[in-house]
């Protein structure tokens, strides 16, 4: 995989290192790795540089620096989407609404 991933990515360092095994990029769930791979499709898709994504999981990971790293990742994620326009914060809080209320609905079921 490090193959295909900008080495600005794999140079992270500090809090916004990503966490690794044995040399290797770890994801602990499968989500964790899709909300990587979007990220650095939007980065590229906007023609941007990884820098304008790290700086925000930078001020994600001082916000709240007891989340969980991919928590911080997705804030990231959000925040660089919202600021270039790609969704607006109501689409995004009805997105998590809908997901919300099928989880809810899943429980009760269950």
């Amino acid at each position: 995989m490090s193959a295909q991933v900008d080495p600005a990515v794999t140079a992270m360092s500090g809090a916004a290192a990503m966490p690794r095994r044995n040399g290797e990029l770890v994801f602990d769930a499968p989500w964790q790795g899709r909300a990587f791979g979007l990220a650095m499709g939007l980065v590229r898709a906007l023609g941007l540089e990884w820098s304008a994504f790290q700086r925000r999981l930078i001020d994600a990971i001082a916000a709240q620096p007891e989340a969980p790293y991919y928590d911080s990742w997705m804030a990231a994620l959000e925040k660089l989407a919202i600021d270039h326009e790609v969704v607006s914060a109501a689409e995004l809080d009805e997105a998590a609404a809908r997901e919300e209320r099928v989880h809810a609905t899943t429980i009760a079921t269950d």
